[in-house]
């Protein structure tokens, strides 16, 4: 469980800001809310995570697949080294190609969401294909828009994960079976042959 939830995790995010501005949106909030989409795409499928980070608030609050909540871009790069880029790193790459489902814009403030559609690439050679459901929150500061809050979530009953997790439950089931199966092969018929033989 814990691979894909890291899993997921990992560099975000972001990736999915809005692409399609609903109309009578402003020009240049429109413009630049792009900009800060594609920034997050980009340095997120290009594993770039120090560039990714710019494009958070200090003390943003992160929310990943496995429930573990990063408050501020410290913390995120803490968990992204330790998933991706530790001594014992799980995933060894992670890219996605956001859908935007919709956005509200209100002044300096706009929320979006969407699905991920992310693939994850497993340092033990598994390929890992999500539909990750997103909810981005981000704010105009005086520099320019800045992701404030990202919360990523699974299908808690039907994801890639939890596949393996029944295919490794049945494959250790059915191992369990068959060795149950075997002994009382080998044990029952010498038990029965004991009863059944006469006494000296």
């Amino acid at each position: 469980m814990k691979t894909l939830l890291l899993i997921a995790c990992i560099l975000f995010t972001a990736t999915g800001f809005p692409q399609a501005a609903p109309s009578g949106l402003d020009p240049q909030v429109e413009s630049a809310i792009t900009r800060l989409r594609e920034g997050l795409v980009d340095s997120f499928n290009h594993d770039d995570i120090d560039r990714l980070l710019t494009f958070l608030d200090s003390d943003a609050v992160v929310t990943w697949q496995n429930g573990e909540v990063c408050e501020g871009t410290a913390a995120v790069k803490a968990y992204y080294d330790r998933m991706m880029k530790g001594s014992q790193p799980i995933v060894k790459k992670v890219t996605a190609d956001p859908k935007i489902l919709g956005r509200h814009v209100q002044g300096d403030w706009a929320v979006s969401w969407g699905n991920l559609n992310d693939r994850f690439e497993l340092t033990d050679g598994r390929t890992l294909q999500f539909n990750s459901h997103f909810t981005a929150t981000i704010v105009r500061r005086v520099d320019g828009w800045r992701v404030t809050a990202f919360h990523v979530s699974v299908n808690a009953f039907e994801n890639p994960v939890m596949a393996l997790a029944v295919k490794q439950v049945a494959w250790i089931v059915g191992c369990l079976a068959l060795v149950v199966g075997l002994v009382v092969g080998f044990i029952t018929p010498r038990l029965v042959r004991r009863r059944l033989a006469p006494s000296a």
